[in-house]
């Protein structure tokens, strides 16, 4: 798996709520020059409220646009079982990686999350990036667990939106044997010598993204603080906002949203 910035891709809608082809590939043509990898689906995508045809749509005008940029698909859904159905999907339509999280439920056990992650790891024909983090799931692994799981054979990153910069310092100081990525835009310059970042913020400003993992900024924290607040990234609805200042550029035709259909602007 690439170093360097993934590109946590907005859904481009039409102003009938489908996906936009003509959306993504304008998106991805002001992407392709500065990102390394990009991941549709997930939860800057809106993957929580994506039907599957939607899920698919997206994840196939992606792989069609991307040029020679990895693609890889995010998997929101309830699971293990769930989540396997979209990967043999995501590997047919020519996904070169699935990220994915614990199943939900804020009962699940350690021993569960691990067996997950070792089904995806086993079954799914395609390289596994856990998303880690109790947002969309309700649970997290611990640090042990997440070690384990990182000794799988497939099991190639772990995407940290834990919001404890020190979780993932500690994570990056283990050598897990697999690439430690920063999720969150606002801990990113707090989280150590990570392997990537895997963030909203790509969608608008993917030369700043670059220039932050590279350290190429004179004044990097300012900068980060000022894209935070320019584009609502600390806010519930951050992909309303990234869709809105995208519309507003002229990327995407509308700013629509996938859980509610409505337009923000």
């Amino acid at each position: 798996m690439n170093q360097g910035v993934i590109a946590a891709l907005v859904t481009p809608l039409s102003e009938t709520g489908e996906v936009s082809e003509s959306g993504v590939a304008r998106l991805l043509d002001t992407l392709r020059p500065h990102v390394d990898a990009l991941l549709p689906n997930l939860s800057t995508g809106e993957g929580r409220w994506l039907t599957d045809h939607q899920w698919e749509a997206m994840l196939g005008a992606t792989v069609k646009h991307a040029g020679e940029l990895p693609v890889l698909a995010g998997v929101l859904r309830p699971t293990t079982e769930q989540v396997l159905e979209r990967a043999r999907v995501a590997a047919d339509l020519g996904a070169h990686g699935l990220v994915a999280t614990s199943p939900y439920g804020a009962g699940v056990t350690q021993g569960e999350i691990y067996r997950h992650f070792a089904d995806l790891a086993e079954h799914s024909g395609l390289p596994v990036v856990v998303y880690h983090g109790t947002e969309v799931s309700g649970n997290s692994a611990d640090f042990d667990t997440l070690l384990r799981i990182c000794e799988l054979p497939s099991v190639v990153g772990v995407k940290d939106s834990s919001g404890d910069a020190a979780f993932t310092r500690r994570l990056v100081e283990a050598r897990p044997g697999a690439r430690v990525l920063a999720g969150l835009e606002h801990l990113l310059l707090d989280s150590g010598a990570v392997d990537g970042y895997v963030v909203a913020l790509a969608n608008v400003e993917p030369a700043l993204c670059a220039d932050l993992f590279a350290g190429r900024l004179a004044d990097p924290e300012a900068a980060l603080t000022a894209a935070c607040a320019r584009y609502g990234l600390e806010k519930d609805d951050w992909y309303r906002w990234v869709k809105t200042a995208l519309y507003r550029s002229g990327v995407l035709e509308t700013d629509r949203t996938v859980d509610t259909g409505e337009v923000s602007s």
